[in-house]
């Protein structure tokens, strides 16, 4: 039984990050509830956005982790440009 225990305790671990709350609002996430991942940091889905505009995304939009705050694209790139980095264009 213990074993068990060990067991689903790595797999709640695993699928909602140590403490089973929302990266952006704290809040604890159900076991039921779909959530977005970035990392080790899980989402409640309304709160996955851009945290500086409150962008919301969609499927195939990039976003970006810095200083573990979710960016869109747009937020992402006046920061880098703020602190002196022009990003690479491919």
């Amino acid at each position: 039984m213990g074993c068990e225990l060990w067991a689903e305790s790595n797999v709640f671990k695993r699928l909602f990050g140590v403490t089973g709350n929302c990266a952006a609002c704290s809040k604890l996430i159900p076991a039921f509830e779909m959530v977005m991942r970035a990392k080790e940091n899980v989402y409640h889905l309304d709160c996955f956005a851009c945290q500086l505009c409150n962008q919301r995304f969609c499927v195939g939009d990039k976003f970006f982790l810095k200083n573990n705050m979710i960016l869109c694209q747009t937020d992402y790139e006046e920061g880098l440009m703020k602190e002196g980095y022009a990003p690479q264009v491919r």
